[in-house]
Order: structure tokens, then sequence, then C-alpha cells
């Protein structure tokens, strides 16, 4: 593997690949809609502060009014307001407490979604990690399988030339390395695959990845996936929402003051008598304080269909929820056993490949001694760099059957990859 690597200028461990993950920008999307869902959590705690409204208004009429002219004004004049309103919601229905605890859901949702985003990339790029070893220990095999057959179609182009070696022989070994270059190429290609796809992953710029192994998994059932949690907490957003129908009265205290800045020039001509009665029209300022209590007496029956549909929906997230709780029981009982068997291959392969080693080394022996035959002796070749193959293949797939298990229990893959 050394071999094949030795001309890569940027290698880059699975540690450092799943740093660059954070930057994908699928991962990237989610955490801004987290940021998102945080800011509007905390729009909604503003709905138990009192409300304030402050204006101002200037007022300027032309032409001309029947009770100024009367009196010999004309109607031309100008009038100027402050006004503040101050309002508080004494009593909603518990709807704006509900409000905030449905946004809040909403937000840790989200947090919980993006983490499960986050380590699903990551267990992606675990896979193709991994699958890039395997495909490169093939390649090697591959590569280490021609140059044995090229050795041998050269040794008996030479026989044959002298007599000594039928053409059969020699054309199946140039048939054998036509194949086998065949597959080289198609093994290059899956390499560059793999390569281009944890680029796309990371977006991270290398051209070889040097190999690092996962540490053991703890094994446990007690921790709790992230859709697990995204799912519980849209459930708690339903029933909040359904909260937020209610048959009670709301209750809201205001006061209203107002200033009068200017007041119509006409009503301060003192020698009209009669303007007192349009100068008690226009106070200089006043204030009104109001309690109000609304019963939405005609509401109540599209607000019970309401809460029954957000019941619905809640009692359907419920199942799905119970449902995936389930799914994860199995699929830590899975990756456990496939995490054992995995084990197990590893010992087992290990032993295929010392026996085949032992007898291709006697198979060649005899071939070149003439006791066996080409057929038999292309068997043991292959049967050799098969083990080879299987056993890297063992190695590989205990490494990815780690990652799945951390995944598919809750865990955090990041914390097993130093």
């Amino acid at each position: 593997l050394e071999s094949l690597l030795k001309e890569s200028k940027h290698q880059v461990s699975l540690s450092e690949l799943l740093e660059a993950a954070k930057s994908n920008d699928s991962l990237q999307a989610q955490l801004l809609q987290v940021e998102s869902n945080r800011q509007i959590a905390r729009v909604a705690k503003i709905g138990f502060i009192p409300k304030l409204d402050v204006s101002y208004g200037l007022q300027h009429d032309y032409g001309s009014i029947d009770g100024a002219t009367k009196f010999g004004q004309r109607g031309n004049y100008r009038t100027q307001n402050l006004n503040a309103r101050f309002s508080l919601d004494l009593f909603s229905g518990f709807s704006t407490i509900n409000l905030i605890r449905e946004r809040a859901a909403t937000y840790r949702s989200s947090v919980a979604n993006a983490e499960y985003a986050k380590q699903s990339i990551y267990l992606q790029v675990i896979q193709e990690y991994y699958s890039y070893f395997n495909n490169l220990s093939q390649l090697l095999s591959l590569k280490r399988k021609y140059e044995e057959v090229r050795s041998d179609e050269m040794r008996v182009k030479k026989l044959y030339s002298a007599g000594l070696s039928t053409i059969d022989d020699l054309e199946s070994l140039r048939s054998q390395l036509s194949l086998t270059e065949y597959q080289i190429a198609d093994m290059k290609l899956s390499v560059e695959q793999n390569l281009l796809m944890l680029r796309y992953l990371t977006n991270l710029d290398f051209d070889g990845l040097s190999r690092q192994d996962i540490a053991t998994p703890r094994l446990s059932s007690e921790e709790q996936r992230q859709d697990i949690i995204a799912l519980a907490e849209q459930t708690k957003v339903l029933e909040f929402q359904k909260r937020q129908y209610h048959f009670y009265p709301t209750i809201t205290l205001a006061d209203n003051y107002s200033y009068r800045l200017e007041a119509p020039a006409f009503i301060n001509d003192e020698s009209n008598p009669q303007m007192a009665f349009f100068k008690a029209m226009y106070p200089d300022h006043s204030n009104t304080i109001s309690l109000t209590a609304t019963f939405q007496l005609f509401d109540k029956i599209s607000i019970g269909f309401q809460r029954q549909s957000y019941q619905l929906n809640k009692l359907s997230k419920q199942k799905e929820l119970a449902y995936k709780q389930a799914e994860k029981q199995k699929d830590e009982a899975l990756y456990r056993k496939r995490l054992e068997i995995a084990k197990s291959q590893i010992r087992s392969s290990e032993a295929s490949l010392k026996s085949a080693n032992i007898s291709f080394e006697n198979v060649r022996k005899r071939y070149n001694s003439q006791l066996v035959n080409f057929t038999d002796y292309l068997r043991s070749l292959s049967t050799k760099y098969d083990a080879e193959s299987t056993y890297n293949q063992a190695l590989n797939n205990y490494e990815l059957q780690k990652a799945n298990y951390i995944f598919y229990s809750g865990q955090q893959i990041e914390e097993y990859v130093k």
C-alpha cells in the first residue's frame, strides 16, 4: 500500500476528513436552520413583555367648517397630537407560555436533526474511506498478480520458442494478462471514485489517504439516537400547538394617553364666548384605562376541531416514535452481532491467507518442474490473491462495522476517531 501511495503529495487521515466534513454545505444549511429556530424561540419570549406604542399625529385642514364660518372664522387650521398606548395581556389562556414551549421544542428538534445529519455525513465519509482501502488493496493484489503472470508469460514464451511448451499455455497466460489489465483499470476507476466522493463530502483537496483505525466502541444500548430525539421534540411541538387553542377568555389591560401639542386656532378666540363649547372638545391631554375580557363564543366549535387535529397528529408522531425506538433496538443488536462476526472473519481470512500462500508456493514449485498442469497453477494463483483481497477486506470491514455500531447505537463517531 505504501508503494502505491508514495507518489501522493497530500495525504490526509480519517480524523482530518471528519474535521473537514464539518464544512459540508448540507450540514451548514442544517446549522443555519438551527440558528434561525433559536432566534424564533427568543422572539416568542417577548410575548410576556408589555406593549408600548407611541405615535405622533399632524393634521392640517383646508376649507371652511360650518361651525367656524358661522363665527366668522375660516376652516383652515392645524392640530398636533402625541399618543401613547400601553397594553398588557393579563391572561391569554396560557397560549403565550405554550407558544414559547413550542418554539423551544422546535429549536431542540432542529439541534438534534443537525447532529444526526453530521453523524450521517461522518458515516458516509468512513464508508468511502474504508472502501478506498478495500479497492486499493485489491488493486495491489491485481498488480502483484499481473507481475506474477507477466513473469510466467515471459518464461513460457522462451520455453515455447525452444519447443519445450505448447501454444495453449502461452495464449492462456496472455489471456490472463489481458483480463488482469482490465481488472486493474476498473479498480483504478473505483479508487478514483472514492477520492472524488470524499472530496465532495469534505470540501477538502487531497490526492491520497493514510490509513487510520477506529477505537473499539463501547457496547451499550442506553444512548438515544439523535433522529429519535428530534422526533420526540416534534411530538412535543404538536402538544404545545394544541394547547394554544383554548376555550378560556382573554383579559387585556390597556392605558391610552393623549397630549395635544397644538389645538385649532379658532377655538382660542376668547372674544367669542361660544368657543368654550369647541374648546371642551380639544382637551390638552386625556388618559383612558380599560380592562377588556374577550369570549370567543362562536369559535368554540372550530377550536374544538383544531385541537382534535393536533391531537391526532400528535398520536401519529407517537406511533412513529415508538416504531423508531424499536428500530433503534433492532439496529443496535444487529450491528453488535455484525461487529462480532467481522472480528471473527479477520481470524478466518488470515488463516485462509496463510494456507493459500503455502499452497501456492508448493504448486508453483511443482508447476516449474512440470509436475502440475497450467490450469491448476492459475487456479492456485487466483486463490492466493483472492485470499489476500479477502483478508484486507475483512480488516476494513471490521473498521466499518465499528462505525456502523457507533452510529446506530446513538454514540458519537468523533469520540472514537482521534
